[in-house]
């Protein structure tokens, strides 16, 4: 008899051991889960940004061509000199930045756009054609840099193009 009675603990103690197995397995899922829907959201915040940027670079060289020569010309800001910062990376320049409102989803979002002028620059198309030679080889050239504005700390992305007349 005293044979069985140690015996009888035995399965309680497994039985708890298993059960503490099975509950440290659960948790692990249930944090992987999360971890998985978090980074599934910040693709998702990341993509609608790029669309953001995109649609607003768009908008910015669409007005660019449509201007031909106008207020966009006189309104596009001047390339930095060499050795100081681009305009694009300092903050002040954004504040008086161009917007555009997109709408993905039905939910409205503001893109912002900066457009320098880069003077003019020789038309890569026709490399035969030299600019001391022709000055009509040249072309009006700009660097358009848009992005969007991000809200409560979500992704943001910035996009730049150069754009030629």
């Amino acid at each position: 008899m005293t044979r069985l009675s140690k015996s009888r603990g035995v399965a309680l103690v497994i039985s708890l051991l298993m059960l503490v197995a099975i509950t440290l397995l659960a948790i692990s899922a249930i944090r992987n889960t999360t971890m998985q829907e978090k980074m599934a959201a910040n693709l998702g915040d990341r993509e609608i940004a790029k669309q953001i940027a995109e649609a607003t670079l768009n908008f910015a060289s669409t007005q660019l061509a449509a201007a031909n020569g106008s207020a966009w010309y006189t309104a596009a800001l001047p390339v930095p000199a060499n050795g100081t910062a681009d305009q694009w990376n300092n903050p002040l320049f954004w504040a008086n930045a161009g917007s555009r409102t997109v709408t993905i989803n039905s939910v409205n979002y503001t893109g912002q756009f900066i457009v320098e002028n880069l003077g003019l620059w020789a038309s890569r198309q026709d490399p035969t054609c030299k600019p001391k030679e022709n000055p009509l080889c040249e072309r009006q050239t700009f660097r358009i840099t848009a992005r969007n504005t991000p809200v409560n700390g979500r992704s943001s992305v910035m996009l730049q193009v150069v754009w030629r007349q």
